[in-house]
């Protein structure tokens, strides 16, 4: 039933398959721990711009980006921490370094767990020694992403912890967004508005739009034109909900964040490690087409 793939497309992907139910998942460690392909019923939901996926000197505009320890991007691209100042890339470390497999399963589920080491050239713009672990599992139409933060500092770590899906839409009109929340910040002027079916249409925004009060620990939305439906459920640090497009690209981006923008700048909404601690966090995402 449950199966693992290695295949090479320029880089090493590792092919979770779930052969009863025609699903898999794709992942490349080597680009920044990136899963590139999400499948159901032999139907792919990721988009992916290939050229960027390549080209190892870019960032990958597609698939499912793990953003650590940063969510979102810094003024001037720079943070102060302790009285000195550190240059941070957007979204954080997590996405633009190599990430190395350390077990692979086909028990309970296809899994692979995969891990991200500090080293002298993060240290450049995060001076923490860390190690993260996240373990991918692909079971039925359901990927569960299993994530470990230790800090291996003998000083407190502070950071952010999110993600950024790219999902294939074609019609950016007819998106349901199913939330409880009452307002969101919309980046495009940065003004604080009221939820409706209309303010969340992003179909000719440029800039994202963040929920800010969305109860619970899950969030659906579906792309009525394509009859499909994706719940995120999260644990409780994952307190915001971020919608982004680019105007004429067929994807949408729906992305669980644990803090707002800029938050090693601001200080705010960040999660903090204890020395020697280690803090675990688990994320899904269930595909009904």
């Amino acid at each position: 039933m449950f199966d693992i793939k290695e295949y090479d497309d320029k880089y090493k992907i590792y092919e979770l398959i779930d052969s009863e139910n025609k699903s898999y998942i794709k992942i490349c460690p080597e680009r920044g721990g990136i899963i590139i392909g999400f499948g159901v019923n032999e139907t792919e939901t990721l988009y992916l711009d290939k050229e960027t996926f390549y080209d190892s000197t870019s960032n990958v505009r597609g698939g499912i980006p793990v953003l650590f320890p940063l969510c979102g991007q810094l003024p001037n691209g720079k943070y102060d921490l302790n009285g000195i100042e550190y240059p941070m890339k957007n979204h954080g470390l997590a996405r633009i370094n190599k990430w190395k497999v350390i077990k692979t399963s086909i028990d309970e589920g296809a899994s692979i767990s995969i891990q991200f080491e500090s080293d002298a050239n993060t240290k450049k713009s995060f001076p923490f020694d860390f190690n993260v672990i996240f373990k991918y599992t692909l079971s039925g139409n359901k990927l569960t992403i299993a994530q470990q933060f230790e800090n291996k500092s003998d000083v407190i770590m502070p950071m952010s912890i999110g993600y950024h899906p790219y999902f294939i839409a074609k019609n950016k009109d007819d998106i349901f967004y199913d939330t409880n929340a009452t307002e969101f910040l919309d980046h495009n002027d940065m003004k604080v508005k009221p939820v409706s079916p209309e303010s969340l249409n992003i179909s000719k925004s440029v800039e994202s739009k963040l929920l800010l009060n969305h109860k619970g620990n899950s969030f659906t939305f579906k792309l009525n034109d394509l009859n499909r439906k994706f719940t995120f459920t999260y644990d409780d640090i994952f307190k915001y909900i971020v919608i982004w497009t680019v105007l004429d690209e067929d994807f949408v981006c729906v992305e669980p964040w644990s803090a707002k923008n800029s938050s090693l700048y601001t200080k705010k909404d960040l999660i903090y490690v204890n020395p020697k601690e280690k803090l675990n966090y688990s994320v899904s995402l269930t595909v009904e087409l």
